[in-house]
């Protein structure tokens, strides 16, 4: 009897028969800017695209709550609202879209196929990867078991839940100070630790959160457990200089202590970068044929909106000039 791998196998190789027409054009794995941006681009052009996203169309630009100077200079719009106009229009170019966690790529001679964690499969002659970024985690006791149960993820969708009441927020960085001044609006206090001597957000908003008597920002300690037991009652932190632990009543924890690529299940298929990143060159190609990558998740990306949507363009139109040069 013939294993499931076995028969998928079989199954790729008979779609990637150059016989045989490809299931999509193109594969967009990552919803965001650069994903939607790519996706739009060669649907426009008339190729059939998939696009497949984890968590949300949109992308973390969801939870942004003002971006400024884009898409137009010297204005700004709601990250919601934009995300929002992205989708719509990708819809209605005919991107096909699918809530899904890709967990495998795998390319053969004349195709790519892509599996995600749900079983399904699909083959294409492209796939652009720009699935961006993850935010870390602390990796201490009650962060795992607290989720949706006092784990906060997004400020400007939760705060609303922590009226009144007093929540920390873990990393001095912009996202994490960003956070912290909009939970401000709403909690009764907002604690702030940096386990670095310093926190490392843009002046401005450094400035902005010192001005802000609902925050207390304390450097040099670092979170060691969440506590609680129907959700969050608590969060024990330690002095880095001393050793010593303080337990502080917090209902609500919310961690912003960097990013890391969502790169782990493609180590072995590009070649990435020291951060994780995929390395790609000028034309944001890959080492391997047919693959592309844009936006946050590629070797050298700057992260800002607009190079994630000018990413995705570029990455897209060198896919239709590889896909009509198959064609002919």
């Amino acid at each position: 009897m013939q294993s499931s791998h076995s028969v998928k196998l079989a199954r790729l190789k008979l779609l990637c028969n150059k016989d045989h027409a490809m299931e999509y054009d193109a594969i967009v794995i990552g919803g965001g800017p650069a994903g939607l941006s790519a996706g739009t681009e060669l649907a426009q052009a008339g190729h059939r695209v998939l696009l497949l996203e984890k968590e949300s169309f949109g992308g973390p630009i969801v939870n942004i709550e003002w971006l400024n100077g884009y898409p137009r200079p010297g204005e700004k719009v709601a990250g919601a609202m934009l995300a929002s106009e992205m989708v719509k229009q990708a819809e209605q170019l005919g991107v096909e879209m699918e809530l899904a966690e890709v967990v495998e790529i795998e390319p053969y001679s004349g195709c790519i196929s892509v599996s995600c964690a749900d079983g399904r499969a699909y083959t294409s002659s492209v796939v652009i990867q720009a699935g961006g970024l993850h935010s870390r985690k602390l990796g201490i006791p009650g962060e795992e078991e607290f989720q949706g149960k006092g784990m906060i993820h997004c400020a400007m969708c939760d705060a609303g839940l922590y009226r009144d009441r007093v929540v920390a927020v873990c990393g001095g960085g912009n996202a994490g100070l960003i956070e912290a001044l909009y939970l401000a609006r709403f909690a009764s206090k907002v604690f702030v630790f940096e386990a670095q001597s310093q926190l490392s957000a843009r002046p401005v908003l450094q400035a902005r959160a010192l001005a802000n008597a609902k925050l207390e920002i304390r450097l040099g300690e670092k979170p060691v457990e969440i506590i609680g037991r129907e959700g969050v009652t608590g969060l024990v932190v330690e002095n880095a200089a001393t050793g010593k632990r303080e337990t502080l009543g917090v209902y609500g924890v919310l961690v912003h202590v960097g990013y890391a690529p969502t790169t782990g299940y493609l180590e072995g298929v590009f070649m990435l970068d020291d951060s994780g990143r995929i390395t790609v060159n000028e034309q944001f190609e890959t080492d391997v044929s047919g693959a592309y990558a844009a936006g946050d998740v590629r070797s050298g990306s700057p992260r800002q909106v607009s190079a994630a949507v000018s990413d995705g363009k570029a990455a897209a139109k060198r896919a239709q000039e590889m896909l009509a040069s198959s064609q002919r």
